[in-house]
């Protein structure tokens, strides 16, 4: 190891390996303690003479209401039933009200993921780890400080695994420990009847959760490093940070057309996207989806090791330019490409390739129309961006 690189990047990354320390650790104790404190709250409201008084008010009002069965109160929608589940008794009303995790038949789980006892703001740190990851490289390619060790006696590959020793690796281990201790928390401050969940459900769970968010910071990592153009650049991760998960419900939706044979409708309740889709918004008894779930670790896991091949033959030179290892555009290109008509393009196909009921001639042309429209779409904004090349029709016009 090389002792004075660890204690050169150190020194510059202290305060921002501090900020996230504090930040990744903060959301979860005070989300831990504020749904802790919410549970306990509501349990000794539940326990109190008030709330069998609000109840039986409940009760007596459900007679005004003509969607609902009379002298009874709505739990929840049950999928597998497929009918709405109502109560007229107090314990199973405050049994259920009380439970964190809710069976996987309810349509509250199905749709948030989990009771909103249990929260771990997957969106805020998804952007955490997909911003950090992004400036992990894109920063330090255009400073000084980059130049300053590009042209010292470090090796880049030394410098390139340092950068995530650091940043990376606090990040990760930070979430870990985090994780480890909310859940540790969970339970032992609530009673086991009112979680729902085994330890193993919720340690599998909560680390794929890990794996997701630690697999998107690479992916980011991965894209500030090629990118050179801070406007391009920055636009380009906006457009896939917001179309990915699309990307990955196509992906689903592919796998099961090709590989599973008896497809299952996702009822309306449940179609939120990130949580069918990604692994986990939050921890849940919920079936993990295994495919999207490798998808992320093996990109990772390959961009990971074949960025430091890439780091090793950076040329300062090329810093303003979209991307900024000449070789890799048309692979880039390809691989927008190939990504741009999977997130828009896929379903229509399979849809008319492989349809439910017998399609029109017109309904036809019209997808295949419109799938054409989306690749040329695709090709020529990837040929103005990455080599400056205009349509003929736009130089005619002279835009």
């Amino acid at each position: 190891m090389d002792q004075s690189l660890k204690r050169l990047l150190f020194h510059h990354y202290k305060k921002i390996i501090t900020i996230l320390i504090i930040t990744i650790a903060g959301i979860y104790l005070i989300q831990t303690i504020t749904d802790i404190v919410s549970w306990k709250n509501d349990y000794k409201y539940f326990s109190s003479e008030k709330a069998h008084l609000n109840f039986e008010k409940q009760l007596k009002d459900s007679y005004e209401f003509e969607d609902q069965e009379k002298g009874k109160i709505f739990l929840f929608y049950d999928l597998k039933k497929e009918h709405a589940i109502y109560t007229d008794d107090f314990n199973t009303f405050r049994n259920y009200s009380l439970t964190i995790f809710n069976p996987n038949e309810d349509a509250n789980q199905q749709r948030y993921n989990s009771y909103p006892y249990y929260n771990e703001h997957f969106i805020q740190l998804l952007m955490i780890f997909i911003i950090v990851g992004t400036l992990l490289f894109l920063i330090d390619l255009k400073s000084n400080f980059n130049t300053l060790l590009f042209t010292s006696k470090y090796k880049r590959s030394s410098i390139y695994w340092y950068k995530y020793y650091y940043i990376g690796g606090t990040m990760a281990l930070t979430l870990f420990i985090s994780k480890a201790v909310s859940i540790l928390a969970y339970r032992f401050f609530i009673p086991h009847d009112y979680l729902n969940i085994s330890l193993s459900q919720q340690l599998f769970s909560s680390f794929s959760g890990w794996l997701t968010l630690v697999s998107f910071f690479i992916l980011s990592s991965f894209l500030g490093l090629i990118i050179g153009n801070w406007l391009f650049g920055i636009s380009a991760i906006l457009v896939m940070f917001f179309t990915f998960n699309r990307f990955l419900s196509n992906i689903d939706y592919i796998s099961q057309t090709f590989f599973n044979s008896h497809i299952e409708e996702t009822s309306t309740v449940s179609s939120n996207v990130l949580n069918n889709v990604l692994p986990l918004q939050q921890v849940s008894i919920q079936p993990i989806n295994y495919l999207p779930l490798f998808i992320l670790v093996f990109s990772a896991s390959i961009v990971l090791f074949f960025g430091q091949r890439l780091f090793e033959h950076i040329s300062l030179e090329n810093r303003g330019s979209f991307i900024i290892i000449p070789t890799l555009k048309r692979t880039i290109q390809l691989l927008v490409i190939i990504y741009g008509m999977i997130t828009f393009a896929a379903s229509t196909f399979l849809i008319t390739a492989f349809p439910n009921e017998k399609l029109s001639l017109s309904s036809q042309i019209i997808s295949y129309t419109k799938i054409i429209f989306i690749f040329v779409i695709i090709y020529y904004v990837t040929e103005y961006i990455l080599f400056d090349k205009k349509p003929t029709f736009l130089k005619k016009i002279n835009l």
